[in-house]
């Protein structure tokens, strides 16, 4: 049996990481761009409308991904309101969360609407 060696540099796989994710980014927007005959943009040219209504972390606040999975049909709807605000899903759900916590702890009631 051969023993294998851990000799993982992690700060290098991370810098990896993330240069492929940018070149990754960087490449689809230049082909949604020319697939709609416009102009080639980077990511850093489009910026988000935050809403008023959400909660948005200060940039001293530490902050956690987390990773959910959705019906295809709640998605659907997710994804319909995200295109309505110009918003991207992580504020919508960190809305939706603030949101949940806050009747949790009685600091908002809902109601059905009919």
């Amino acid at each position: 049996m051969v023993k294998k060696s851990n000799n993982w540099n992690l700060q290098e796989m991370q810098e990896t990481l993330v240069k492929d994710t940018e070149q990754r980014i960087s490449d689809g927007f230049q082909e949604i761009a020319e697939e709609q005959g416009g102009e080639k943009h980077q990511p850093s040219d489009i910026s988000p409308h935050p809403s008023s209504l959400s909660h948005q972390p200060s940039e001293q606040e530490p902050t956690k991904g987390v990773q959910t999975y959705i019906p295809m049909p709640m998605y659907r709807r997710l994804n319909d309101i995200k295109l309505t605000r110009r918003e991207n899903i992580a504020a919508l759900v960190a809305q939706a969360i603030a949101l949940w916590l806050d009747v949790q702890e009685g600091k908002t009631k809902v109601s059905a609407t009919t």
